[in-house]
């Protein structure tokens, strides 16, 4: 017997004993998932022995454990002992993960990769992910490429990362899912210019870290947060078209640090504090903000704040902001600095003369009081 035909027997024995341990027929219709194997089907498959390579291609679905993935092509990297350890997927396959009495995770991606052996998968190019089993609300995420650690139960996303959770919509570069023991999602940390929308606010910082199932929230380094102030309603009718000056009224607050804590309503704000809101600028180390009703309430200023408005700067222990009505109260060793501006005078138009104009005297543009 030649050796061409020895090799061409042994590999057709070696397919087919690898078929009766882990391979489906291609004409089975039905997959169930089962802990102790991988079922695989394909309208074509094949075995390259050099590189230890399973190659499928056709209507490929692969089931492992509670995990079912569907595409047209894929590859089956094989270890020494011809066990399966990675699965690559191709062409933009589907990957769908099923639990019992709990919900469903489908993802999306150009390329899917599942490490059999670690519980372990990802996706890149394009990656669209479902994730219902692990919040009391599914998490829409988007990003370029997603990895799924169930042993080390963290979930990351890298690359234009998008997130939808419950009415909120965070952008990063990076995003984590750090989840509890028992699997459910525990905080989502955004890094790398993370910027979180709300209903009527905006969050922008460094760092964003949000508590899943308390709803509060930590931002550090360069934070800004834009609110948007609702309308006061009016006894009288309204016109029907609304004047500018009746939109609501944006609160714009810079920090080097902001946490929210829901069940409170309220907000801190520390780290060379700076408030802008319609003509006041306050600053101070630190800032409490009360909200009311999904909106800012009061604002208050510690550590010997400062607010300034159009003629007077203020300063003192302790500044007081209520938005509705708009008004703020200090305390504490007050100090006022009153601004008063005299424009000089005008000069008439200018006429022909046989001498040179003489023009008026200019006066001090400001005179300042101290109290």
């Amino acid at each position: 017997m030649s050796r061409s035909v020895f090799k061409r027997l042994a590999l057709m024995a070696l397919l087919a004993m690898f078929s009766q341990v882990v391979l489906a027929s291609a004409a089975t219709s039905a997959i169930t998932p089962d802990p102790s194997n991988i079922r695989m089907t394909a309208d074509k498959q094949s075995y390259n022995l050099p590189e230890k390579k399973y190659i499928l291609s056709g209507h490929v679905t692969v089931a492992f454990q509670d995990m079912r993935i569907t595409g047209n092509k894929a590859e089956v990297d094989m270890d020494a002992a011809g066990k399966p350890q990675v699965a690559n997927f191709y062409n933009r396959p589907t990957f769908k993960r099923i639990k019992p009495n709990v919900g469903e995770d489908n993802i999306v991606g150009d390329v899917i990769k599942v490490y059999l052996a670690e519980d372990r998968y990802g996706a890149l190019g394009n990656v669209v992910s479902h994730i219902a089993t692990v919040a009391a609300a599914p998490f829409l995420i988007r990003s370029d490429a997603q990895e799924f650690d169930n042993k080390n139960k963290v979930v990351s996303a890298s690359g234009n990362v998008k997130v939808d959770y419950k009415g909120s919509r965070a952008f990063s570069s990076i995003a984590n899912v750090r989840m509890k023991p028992d699997g459910k999602a525990d905080r989502v940390i955004f890094s790398g210019g993370a910027k979180i929308e709300q209903e009527n606010s905006v969050i922008n910082g460094d760092r964003i870290t949000v508590m899943v199932d308390s709803g509060n929230l930590i931002a550090e380094n360069h934070v800004t947060t834009n609110v948007n102030l609702k309308e006061s309603p009016s006894p009288i009718a309204k016109p029907t078209t609304t004047p500018a000056s009746a939109k609501p009224t944006k609160v714009i607050i810079t920090s080097d640090y902001q946490q929210y804590d829901k069940s409170s309503d309220v907000m801190m704000a520390s780290g060379n504090v700076k408030i802008l809101y319609d003509d006041y600028v306050a600053v101070g180390p630190k800032a409490t903000f009360k909200l009311k009703g999904n909106d800012l309430d009061r604002i208050f200023l510690t550590g010997r704040p400062t607010i300034t408005e159009p003629g007077r700067v203020i300063t003192a222990d302790k500044i007081t902001i209520t938005t509705n009505p708009k008004n703020f109260d200090a305390v504490g060793n007050v100090k006022v600095n009153f601004k008063t501006e005299n424009k000089g005078a005008q000069q008439p138009a200018a006429t022909p003369a046989k001498g040179p104009a003489t023009g008026a005297k200019a006066l001090p543009s400001d005179e300042a009081s101290d109290y």
